[in-house]
């Protein structure tokens, strides 16, 4: 009888691995203008020039409700008007403020970082990682590349925010 657990053990995984699932249908968002596409952690962020989120509290008074808007693209971006981003791994939505953290790779220093090409430019811990703001969607992108593109920069991280816009919420 002991034999026959094991048989009946591969019996199972077997019949199994030959049962007919199919993942069910899903129409992936494509990349609309890879001029507008960084990567962030392996992830195509594409950045939408046009389009400003609004942040709202709800009627809870807990929960950030977004509400999108047209821009034009040279339209600033900060905490009070976001950027809108798709993630395309995600498939989802994003915000960003034009936040970008990244840190200097050990032994380097951001003592020669141009407050011109990075606006804003904070140190906000030791050893060495930094924070700047981009105010317009085509300068987060600029920035971004630019951080990505150097040498002595060990990462670079965007604030990107995730969430429901007003009109998802309340759909639901």
């Amino acid at each position: 009888m002991k034999s026959l657990i094991p048989l009946f053990a591969l019996l199972v995984v077997s019949w199994s691995a030959h049962a007919d699932l199919r993942a069910p249908e899903r129409q992936l968002q494509a990349i609309v203008d890879p001029a507008n596409v960084i990567t962030d952690r392996g992830s195509k962020l594409e950045i939408l020039p046009t389009v400003r989120a609004v942040p709202q509290i709800d009627s809870t008074g807990h929960a950030t409700l977004r509400r999108i808007s047209s821009a034009s693209a040279s339209y600033p971006i900060s905490p009070q008007q976001l950027g809108v981003v798709y993630n395309h791994s995600m498939q989802q939505q994003g915000y960003i403020s034009g936040e970008i953290a990244f840190k200097m790779k050990a032994g380097a220093t951001g003592k020669g970082l141009s407050a011109a090409l990075y606006p804003g430019l904070k140190q906000i811990t030791k050893p060495e990682v930094y924070v700047t703001n981009a105010r317009t969607p085509a300068e987060f992108m600029k920035i971004m590349k630019r951080l990505q593109a150097r040498a002595d920069v060990e990462w670079v991280v965007p604030t990107v925010t995730y969430g429901p816009t007003a009109a998802q919420q309340s759909t639901r």
